[in-house]
């Protein structure tokens, strides 16, 4: 059986710090069948409001505005068809998610599209011979 000893806390030296919580961002995801999405935190922010949704030219940039004339249910999601239609007409693939941070300079919500992690299916044809 092993001798148990103890070490003194002072050669602990690497500490480890917690991941970004997912909880903690806040972001939009938006789907190509038009489902315009804010995770929970900006749904505690804007959730039940009338928002105005911006984008750059050419939709890497991404602003929301309160007292707009689109109105986001309590539950954060809403089907915007227009919204996928141009992002997809931007060459944008589907689904996207914009990171937002509010900037106190312009009272509104701010982010850039983060690259897709989803990957195109391969269009390697499999073998059949065995």
């Amino acid at each position: 059986m092993a001798v148990r000893r103890d070490i003194p806390l002072e050669e602990f030296s690497v500490i480890i710090s917690p991941p970004s919580n997912r909880l903690e961002s806040t972001s939009v995801n938006i789907y190509s069948d038009g489902k315009f999405n804010l995770n929970g935190k900006l749904t505690e922010k804007l959730g039940g409001k009338k928002i105005k949704i911006q984008f750059t030219t050419d939709c890497r940039y991404l602003c929301l505005l309160e007292n707009g004339d689109i109105s986001i249910p309590k539950g954060g999601s809403r089907k915007l068809p227009e919204v996928s239609d141009l992002l997809k007409k931007n060459g944008i693939m589907m689904p996207v998610k914009y990171e937002l941070l509010y900037s106190e300079a312009t009272k509104s919500w701010q982010g850039e599209h983060e690259e897709n992690p989803i990957k195109l299916p391969s269009r390697k044809v499999r073998s059949t011979k065995k």
